[in-house]
């Protein structure tokens, strides 16, 4: 067995340095960083995981052979996703569920999606009433839950989505952080504490699953809902996916595809609202569109594009993505041997002021000045892994924002900035970004 020396870094008090991650990823391993250099060894709930925040060091990791690795994240993950879930996967079964579920979100399958985008952003915005205050991530998180169980089922009767939302919304919510981190807690103690709670929802969602799987199966033809597409789906052996396959990955993308979304756009509601002059060059660019802009036409914005990347380089979807060596692998000069942990750390290489200048600023023009690189710039991780979901949550991203701010103005229900706080895998604004609902536009449609 190797016994090379892993990068300095902190060793003492793991419970400590576990409790500054969960509270803070960003402030804590920016403080390693500078004590130790880069790349750092932390201890972390999965193990001591080597750490880098330089474009290079994730350059080192992105680019590398993929076969060298595998996840680092099934013991916080497995839970919630389950164990065929496609960021639990490594080697071979990991590049035949990629290439199954790849699809449905790219080119025209994935734009077919944009008139149900906006129609959901407008419908979830009837509830406001002028002066009224709100929490927007309520908002967008229900259009973001809306647009997912529509895109991935294709449903749209109203007691079957609003038990989708009820399920989904508790099993989310009962996945706390504590459950992700403090493994002794995984116990039922007599069917009563948060895991025993947590399991009964994870019934709930699998008996909906299912459900749908056995009424689905067989009728799939004709429909463009992402369950159709992965029921004719097949592998180069012809192969279709098993229901057990199929769950944990609707369980997947359900988790991610939804809550990740909702985070962005409230945080970027919060920011242009905090700074009325980006505020007001964004609603300057919507103005030639009307109350009720194309779809296609929202995406092609450039300045609508540089508030959601801006948005999502302050707030990334994840703190930092993670790999497990299976194979000696040399990061940033150092040796590392099989089995060690690594992260590429988005959230230190968003905030480097080498690459960023006044890195805690919300400043979309730094997105038009000039092109990141995917080592530098990687909201959804990069590489043989990157999030499959990212042009999907880009694309709802943009028509959200787009078509609420053409249709709709809001102001600050307070000035105070929002502190990112822990909802469980996602950062979300502490207070869920409150707002005040000032009307419709000008000749816009309530």
């Amino acid at each position: 067995m190797s016994t090379l020396p892993l990068p300095p870094g902190p060793r003492y008090l793991k419970p400590l340095q576990t409790f500054r991650f969960l509270k803070d990823a960003s402030a804590f391993f920016t403080d390693c960083r500078t004590r130790y250099g880069d790349p750092f060894t932390a201890p972390l709930p999965v193990g001591d995981v080597v750490v880098t925040g330089d474009p290079e060091g994730i350059r080192d990791i992105f680019s590398a052979d993929p076969a060298l690795f595998e996840p680092l994240g099934h013991l916080v993950l497995a839970p919630a996703l389950g164990e065929n879930s496609l960021l639990l996967m490594g080697g071979q079964r990991h590049k035949r569920e990629r290439k199954l579920l790849m699809p449905p979100f790219h080119g025209e399958r994935m734009r077919a999606y944009g008139l149900l985008m906006r129609d959901i952003t407008l419908r979830a915005a009837e509830s406001l009433r002028p002066g009224g205050t709100f929490r927007a991530q309520d908002v967008t998180q229900s259009i973001s839950l809306d647009v997912i169980i529509r895109a991935i089922f294709g449903i749209d009767e109203p007691e079957r989505m609003r038990r989708y939302r009820e399920v989904l919304t508790a099993y989310i919510e009962s996945y706390t952080p504590l459950l992700m981190a403090a493994t002794p807690l995984r116990r039922s103690f007599g069917g009563v504490g948060p895991w025993a709670r947590f399991q009964r929802h994870v019934a709930e969602l699998d008996q909906l699953l299912s459900e749908e799987l056995a009424t689905r199966r067989g009728h799939e033809e004709g429909h463009i809902d992402i369950l159709s597409l992965l029921l004719n789906a097949r592998d180069e052996e012809g192969q279709p996916m098993t229901d057990a396959e199929l769950k944990d990955e609707l369980r997947t993308l359900l988790l991610a595809g939804h809550e990740t979304t909702a985070i962005g756009l409230a945080w970027a509601l919060h920011h242009l609202h905090h700074h009325p002059e980006t505020l007001q060059r964004l609603v300057e660019e919507l103005a030639p569109l009307g109350a009720l802009p194309e779809p296609e036409a929202l995406v092609k914005l450039p300045y609508l594009g540089a508030v959601c990347d801006e948005a999502l380089r302050l707030h990334p979807v994840l703190a930092v993505v993670g790999r497990r060596t299976v194979a000696p692998f040399t990061l940033r000069g150092h040796e590392l041997p099989a089995g060690t942990g690594i992260m590429a750390a988005i959230c230190v290489v968003h905030l480097d002021p080498a690459l960023y200048p006044e890195p805690e600023r919300f400043r979309p023009e730094r997105f038009l000045e000039r092109k990141f690189s995917p080592f530098e710039y990687l909201p959804f991780g990069g590489g043989a892994r990157r999030c499959i979901g990212a042009a999907f949550a880009q694309y709802e991203m943009r028509i959200a924002l787009g078509t609420l701010l053409a249709a709709h103005r809001f102001s600050l229900a307070s000035d105070t900035p929002e502190r990112p706080v822990r909802r469980n895998i996602a950062l979300g604004p502490e207070g869920g970004a409150q707002l005040v609902y000032e009307g419709p536009r000008h000749g816009a449609l309530a």
